[in-house]
């Protein structure tokens, strides 16, 4: 597999819009996560009102893969309630091919990282703005 493949035409778009986003300036949850692997870092903004994700933002300085991943963040987690907190494992034995099949916990969203399964040192480029997200609100 080569980045070709990887950095298909979805991954490239969702990478396009968040890296276009705003960064959030009213949030009250906030976590930033560093890879010291390669540099890549995400900045990940909430405002929780009653229970619910109001407004996020997730800001990354790293690949496309990491750019796209934080886009799936915002889109997916924004105005709805606060998630379980198996959320994570799910995603990681997915990522991991733990799973045989596709987890019906997880957004049919994160299908279009399904050719990063394969190449393990790619993985936390696609974890890392669910991570910051997850660290972020374990407080709550």
């Amino acid at each position: 597999m080569n980045d070709l493949t990887i950095y298909h035409k979805k991954i490239l778009e969702l990478a396009s819009i968040n890296r276009k986003s705003l960064e959030i300036n009213d949030f009250n949850f906030s976590k930033e996560v560093k890879n010291p692997l390669c540099g890549d870092l995400v900045e990940v903004r909430i405002n929780i009102i009653n229970n619910s994700i109001k407004n996020l933002s997730a800001k990354v300085k790293g690949c496309a893969l990491c750019e796209a991943s934080a886009g799936l963040v915002v889109n997916y987690f924004s105005n709805k309630k606060l998630p379980t907190n198996d959320f994570m494992e799910h995603f990681n034995k997915w990522l991991s091919k733990i799973h045989d099949n596709y987890p019906y916990e997880l957004p049919e969203e994160l299908k279009i990282f399904s050719p990063i399964q394969d190449i393990k040192n790619r993985h936390t480029c696609v974890k890392m703005p669910f991570e910051a997200f997850f660290k972020s609100i374990k407080n709550f």
